[in-house]
């Protein structure tokens, strides 16, 4: 018996990936301001009904969405040393450039959630097991507020206010949030300064 897929299943996984592909198409559009099967039906040349017959609900379509956008950022892998962690805003905030345009619709549609729980659940649980690592001599809390400090400046959120708001270049927005980490982690150490309270 054989494993290759059939036909009609590589039809089916061929009409999923046209219809997510031409969403994540529609949110790269800088005009485009929310995702909707109508939009995206029309966009990927196929009927309103046939993106229906593939996402049961419109729950599952946002989440599939979602999804294909989070996977469509090509973010690196979570840092595995804190060494690491201090440099990875240079390897993490290119890909934001890369994709300004993807991200700032991501940022301002009601995907917006649903991406950022798909990537917070890859990226949050090393970045705080890193800091647990790195500061074993301070309390709880104080990880877990020095671990907020770091998801926030490893966020698009962060990135675009500070590419966008303070207008800085991208150069800049790497240099910002590394000396933001660098503050952060350093403060963890003993003798380093004051604790976190």
């Amino acid at each position: 018996m054989s494993s290759r897929p059939t036909l009609t299943e590589r039809h089916t996984d061929a009409t999923q990936q046209l219809i997510l592909a031409s969403a994540v198409e529609l949110l790269a559009q800088a005009d485009v301001n929310d995702v909707t099967a109508r939009a995206v039906a029309r966009h990927a040349g196929i009927s309103e009904r046939t993106v229906f017959r593939y996402f049961a609900s419109r729950d599952a379509f946002l989440d599939a969405v979602a999804g294909a956008a989070a996977q469509g950022l090509q973010l690196p892998p979570p840092p595995a040393s804190v060494q690491a962690l201090r440099e990875y805003p240079a390897r993490l905030y290119p890909c934001f450039e890369d994709k300004a345009a993807l991200v700032q619709s991501v940022l301002h549609t009601e995907l917006f959630k649903r991406v950022r729980e798909k990537v917070i659940s890859q990226r949050w649980p090393s970045l705080d097991a890193l800091i647990d690592s790195h500061a074993p001599q301070c309390s709880a809390h104080e990880r877990r507020l020095a671990a907020i400090q770091v998801r926030y400046y490893l966020s698009a959120t962060t990135w675009h206010y500070h590419r966008f708001h303070f207008n800085l270049s991208p150069k800049e927005t790497v240099e910002c949030a590394q000396a933001a980490l660098r503050l952060c982690l350093d403060g963890l150490n003993p003798g380093a300064g004051a604790p976190i309270k």
